[in-house]
Order: structure tokens, then C-alpha cells, then sequence
């Protein structure tokens, strides 16, 4: 048996917000989702959702502090658009390719939607990684972060981008290789950008939230139940793609996954996917994903997973209790 862990599920009133978006819940309540929702403590990710709700629904009851979170977020993303537009075209001029991820990927897409980004999130081939930053950083951009597989970039005062040589953390190499060789280059914004599959957006969106959540677990400042409540947009732009591409090759995503030991990951928010947003994912690719992923292979990597978070749970409770 397979069970979902603790620390992945959202929070009640999370679990409302997306299901009046996705259309799981036609006729929801505003006045219990408003006031299900502290716009001072909750996340802002979360305030945007409770804030576009209200804006679809019925605008006389967004308050001042909602509507200034939806311009906040539509400035943002002006600004990141732009910065993203700048950046792509140096590269483009330099013959660099730009892979779109998460965010942009949606952007780009549905250039109409509107969708909460805290930056430009992008790759390029890992042997012109140091060349594209220093063209960057040459053109105006400085450094704010210089990880291990990506670099956080900021034009002047205005938008981010977040240049990676990785597609998501722990990617294996030939994963990256494949993605970018499966990629359909279009034009947005006057640029030529490489677009993945949707069985790659699939697992780069996954994949990716995932990793954040493991990783973000660690923080001293953050708690267990909040990280959810930070990435919420996994969920829907898991729907979209899924939704929009009901032929998505299944096999090929836990395939893709795999080559990093990822499926397991797969296979488990695919499961909370199917529960937050009920039959999203069709009998076939539940059928395919169990064949491919055993039970007792996801249950491995729990034991595992479930370790890290109980001792960053405590680490963060010590932190806190101690005002470190």
C-alpha cells in the first residue's frame, strides 16, 4: 500500500482555493474562503489564489489588501517579463538556446493567463553556462545568487531571471541532453525560446517542487506545514498541461524521471494530484505509473524522505525555540 505522506498534503483552506480554481468546486462559498485566508500571515502565494478567486467571481468584495496583492503580482510580472525578454534576446544574438521552465513555460504558453512569478526561470547547455552569465552580468544584470546549478540574475532595480545549466536539482545529465533535444523552439516576446514537451513540462514541474519542498525543509525559518502553501502553482500547472495534452505518454514521463531516480516523485504527486483535483489523472496513467513505479520502490524513498523532514522539523523547532 501506497499512503500519500502528512507533510505533502495542503491545508484545508489551500485545498479550497484549488479546487475553486481547477472547477472541482463550482459554487464555492466567498465570504468562508475569504475568511479562511489571514492576507497578513499566509504565504502571498496563497493570498494571490484567494485574491483571484474573488476577482473572477466578484470584485465588490476584494478589499483593498487583495487588490493591491493582484497588481503587485501584475507589476512583478511585467517586470520579469521584461528582464527575461532582454536576457533572451543577448542570448539569441549569441546563438545561446534558452530552455523556458516552470513559470515561463506558462507564460509563454498563455501569455493571456495570469500567473504569479518570482522570476524567469530558464536553461542553457551546461558548456555555455559561464559564458551566458558573464554576457549578462556584461549587459547590465548582477548577480544576487551563484548556486550550484543556477544563477539568480537581476536587471538594474527591475525584474529576475534564474539562469540553470541543470533543469532541476540532481538532474542527471543525459535527462538535461534529452529535454533540450525533444524541445520545440517558438517566438514569444520577439525571441526564439525552446519549449519542452508537455511530458517534459510534466516532470520538470513535479520534479522541481519536489525538490524545493526537501530542500526548503531545511531552512531555519520556515516550517513544515508553510512550504505547500509557498508553491501551490505546481498543482495548477500540472492541470493545464495535463488537461490541454490529453495524450501525454505517461511512460515516457516516468522513463524521463527515472534517469535521475525521480519516478518515485512522479508517482507520488501524481497520486495527490488525483486527490486534490479527482480524476485528473486517467485510469491508463495510473495503470502505466504503478508498472513502472511499484509501491515498494516509492516506500523506499519515503523512509528516506520522511527522515530528512522529520529532522528539519525539529531543526527548525529548535531554531525558533532558541530565537537563533
Amino acid at each position: 500500500m501506497l499512503f500519500i505522506p502528512k507533510f505533502l498534503k495542503p491545508k484545508k483552506n489551500l485545498l479550497n482555493l484549488l479546487r475553486v480554481i481547477t472547477g472541482v468546486n463550482k459554487n464555492p462559498n466567498l465570504d468562508a474562503l475569504i475568511k479562511s485566508v489571514d492576507v497578513y500571515t499566509e504565504p502571498l502565494q496563497k493570498v494571490w489564489l484567494l485574491a483571484s478567486i474573488i476577482s473572477n467571481i466578484d470584485k465588490s468584495k476584494l478589499s483593498k489588501q487583495l487588490s493591491g496583492v493582484l497588481s503587485h503580482e501584475k507589476f512583478g510580472n511585467a517586470m520579469t517579463m521584461a528582464a527575461f525578454q532582454k536576457i533572451c534576446k543577448l542570448y539569441n544574438d549569441n546563438n545561446i538556446p534558452v530552455l523556458a521552465q516552470k513559470g515561463l513555460v506558462q507564460k509563454l504558453l498563455y501569455p493571456q493567463s495570469t500567473r504569479p512569478m518570482n522570476d524567469a526561470d530558464f536553461a542553457v547547455p551546461k558548456d555555455v553556462y559561464r559564458h551566458a552569465i558573464d554576457l549578462a552580468v556584461e549587459n547590465g544584470f548582477h548577480i544576487n545568487h551563484d548556486m550550484l546549478f543556477s544563477a539568480d540574475l537581476q536587471l538594474r532595480d527591475q525584474g529576475c531571471v534564474d539562469v540553470h545549466y541543470a533543469l532541476f536539482k540532481g538532474a542527471a545529465p543525459k535527462m538535461d541532453t534529452d529535454i533540450f533535444n525533444r524541445a520545440k523552439k517558438i517566438n514569444a516576446l520577439g525571441c526564439d525560446v525552446l519549449i519542452p514537451s508537455p511530458e517534459d513540462i510534466i516532470v520538470i514541474i513535479m520534479c522541481e517542487f519536489y525538490g524545493n519542498f526537501l530542500f526548503e525543509a531545511g531552512s531555519t525559518d520556515t516550517d513544515i506545514t508553510q512550504i505547500f502553501d509557498k508553491h501551490p502553482q505546481w498543482v495548477l500547472d500540472s492541470y493545464k498541461i495535463i488537461s490541454d495534452n490529453p495524450e501525454l505518454n505517461w511512460g515516457k514521463i516516468m522513463q524521463t524521471a527515472k534517469m535521475s531516480g525521480y519516478d518515485y516523485q512522479i508517482k507520488l504527486l501524481t497520486r495527490l494530484l488525483n486527490k486534490i483535483i479527482p480524476n485528473i489523472i486517467p485510469e491508463h496513467a495510473r495503470k502505466v505509473i504503478d508498472f513502472m513505479c511499484p509501491d515498494k520502490i516509492v516506500n523506499h524513498y519515503l523512509k528516506r524522505d520522511k527522515k530528512i523532514v522529520y529532522l528539519h522539523a525539529k531543526n527548525h523547532e529548535f531554531y525558533m525555540k532558541e530565537n537563533i
